[in-house]
């Protein structure tokens, strides 16, 4: 009785982080049971229990989550593309996994690309307010010219499978879900050209106002982490890479 007391008693004195992700298999999602599952749910609480801290995992609305990790300090953003513009203003503590870009383009089309140059001879989609089309510009896009901008996924594929642009750029997370939410075929796109200096981490993430002292431990428990191998079984188990 007594050392149940203790546990209890330890648990309580326990600091709380609350860990947000939108809904996006198998990184992080709500399973048939209703409950909060994925291969990064299972590594954040790994990084919970190594930092002796109490997680509570929510699944959310990405608009949600942004909400939550800008005016909240005890929020810890699950996995976050690492921008250098995001680094600016958050502190990132550490690659939970990796992702890659690719300019996709449907299987039927006649756009043969080695380089991202020779992409400008046709009309690359992506959406606003994304590093997509920071990333883009930077690479010498025009709006309005080879670069269609569009406020949502779901016009941005629609405008693909409908021939009035020739790729859109994107990373592996988000595709097969999106596209299955339109009812569009996964088989009938292709990647066209990886990009390979797309950012390419996801990385857990926190505000300013995130105690600096509880964001080492997270830290350096995700480190303890990687350099143990537990991270990459994890990963692996998800069929993760």
């Amino acid at each position: 009785m007594a050392l149940l007391a203790s546990t209890k008693i330890i648990a309580s004195l326990q600091e709380t982080v609350h860990f947000v992700a939108e809904d996006l298999p198998p990184y992080h999602f709500i399973n048939g049971q209703g409950e909060v599952d994925g291969g990064l749910v299972e590594l954040a609480q790994a990084v919970a229990d190594k930092a002796n801290v109490t997680a509570k995992i929510k699944i959310m609305p990405m608009a949600r989550v942004l909400h939550e990790l800008e005016t909240k300090p005890n929020v810890v953003l699950l996995s976050w593309l690492k921008t250098p513009t995001r680094e600016v203003y958050f502190r990132f503590l550490g690659t939970m996994c990796h992702t890659s870009a690719s300019l996709i383009g449907l299987k039927q089309s006649q756009t043969p690309i080695n380089d991202l140059d020779a992409a400008k001879r046709y009309r690359t989609g992506t959406i606003r307010g994304y590093y997509s089309e920071t990333f883009l510009k930077q690479a010498g896009f025009s709006e309005g010219y080879e670069l269609i901008l569009v406020s949502n996924y779901q016009s941005l594929w629609n405008l693909l499978f409908k021939g009035r642009i020739d790729f859109v750029l994107t990373n592996t997370l988000t595709l097969e879900k999106e596209l299955n939410a339109l009812k569009l075929d996964p088989k009938a796109i292709e990647h066209k050209l990886l990009l390979e200096h797309f950012p390419s981490e996801l990385a857990l993430a926190v505000n300013a106002e995130f105690p600096n002292e509880l964001a080492n431990r997270l830290q350096h428990a995700l480190a303890e982490l990687g350099q143990s191998g537990q991270q990459q079984a994890i990963l692996e188990r998800w069929k993760i890479h």
